[in-house]
């Protein structure tokens, strides 16, 4: 009689593969999903309709109408103006205005340099302008202003002051005018810094040579000072102390020009004789 194997009387059980649902329950869990989406873009454009419908509201409410307008940093004259350019209309709701809008409106005036906004709720909205400063006049075939940065930022116009020092030597459409006229700017600083006023309130003409050197002249003095490309401070003191020596000497009117191109001394032109 055969025996009856013990793997006979066991039953093999087929293992069902990993990972896949019923096509009820697939189904089921992908419905679920798509409408939790749904369900989110659904209150995300609730919220932003919300978000719209009450700003159109505030931003046409009266309780934050525009009724003060504050400038600072220039003349009252010139606070009109600006408000008049700003494109700022008569009460205005401060939520509607657009601070860069006005910004660059104001910022277009040739003697405007720079300008800050700040909305104080609910009425009030504060301008602040700083003007551009003339140090000096730059001759190139036109007569045009520049600022204490040697930027050129507007041309002369009949009505305009020229009661400044004026640059000349450049030429147009030199590439390196740029950098010639920052160095200009550092020159001016230095005299300034100086706080002599013979220097200051005298001084007429720089004078820019090709290769970039500076001959200053003066109003109230008869020579001229080659002051070189750099180093101005100490150049300005020397020339305050040979100014004052010149004096003491009685020497002053019979110099002719200043040389402070050295680095160890200066080389004084009298009428007919060098020093």
């Amino acid at each position: 009689m055969k025996k009856s194997s013990v793997l006979d009387k066991q039953s093999v059980k087929r293992h069902k593969r990993k990972g896949s649902l019923p096509p009820k329950r697939f189904f089921g869990q992908l419905g679920f999903g798509l409408i939790k989406i749904f369900l989110f873009f659904l209150g995300l454009g609730a919220l932003s309709l919300a978000f719209i419908t009450g700003y159109q509201f505030l931003s046409s409410s009266s309780y934050f109408r525009l009724n003060n307008i504050v400038v600072a940093g220039v003349s009252d004259d010139f606070r009109e103006e600006l408000i008049n350019i700003s494109g700022i209309k008569e009460k205005e709701n401060l939520l509607s205005i657009e601070s860069s809008t006005i910004r660059k409106n104001i910022e277009r005036h040739p003697w405007i340099k720079s300008v800050c906004l700040k909305k104080e709720f609910p009425h009030t909205l504060y301008i602040k302008a700083e003007n551009e400063e003339t140090v000096a006049i730059v001759i190139i075939e036109t007569m045009s202003f520049m600022d204490k940065e040697g930027i050129i930022f507007k041309d002369v116009e009949s009505n305009d002051c020229i009661d400044f020092p004026v640059v000349t030597g450049l030429s147009q459409g030199d590439a390196k005018n740029g950098a010639k006229l920052k160095r200009v700017a550092s020159l001016l600083n230095a005299i300034h810094l100086c706080a002599s006023p013979l220097l200051i309130k005298n001084l007429s003409e720089i004078h820019v040579e090709e290769e970039g050197a500076f001959i200053v002249y003066f109003k109230k003095l008869p020579f001229k000072v080659l002051f070189g490309r750099d180093d101005f401070e100490r150049k300005i003191g020397s020339l305050i102390d040979i100014i004052s020596h010149l004096r003491t000497t009685y020497r002053l009117d019979q110099a002719r020009s200043i040389d402070l191109d050295y680095s160890d001394r200066a080389v004084v032109a009298f009428t007919g004789r060098v020093v």
